[in-house]
């Protein structure tokens, strides 16, 4: 079934979409509360599977202790990626929305 169509004043068909996108604002706009939440767990679990290193190797998971200290330095970029972008958004001149 197609939607349906009227013509505008150009003279080219208009669809209107059935569905329509609410104007809800976002929950984080900068996501610097995600980033920092996804840092820190990857930072308890290093330090966990730090302390249970030995258990791991012997299970044959020795790669879990380096995902997490991964996990955790590309958190701290991501926290000063959110950072300069926060800064810069709230230096920059207000625009008027359109």
């Amino acid at each position: 079934m197609t939607p349906p169509t009227s013509s505008s004043p150009a003279g080219r068909p208009e669809h209107h979409h059935r569905l329509v996108q609410a104007p809800v604002p976002a929950v984080d706009v900068d996501g610097l509360r995600v980033v920092a939440v996804g840092t820190v767990l990857f930072a308890v679990a290093a330090v966990l599977t730090g302390l249970r290193r030995d258990q791991l190797v012997a299970a044959g998971h020795e790669d879990w202790f380096g995902v997490c200290v991964s996990g955790a330095g590309l958190g701290l970029l991501g926290l000063l990626y959110c950072w300069n972008r926060v800064r810069q958004r709230r230096s920059a001149p207000a625009t008027p929305n359109r």
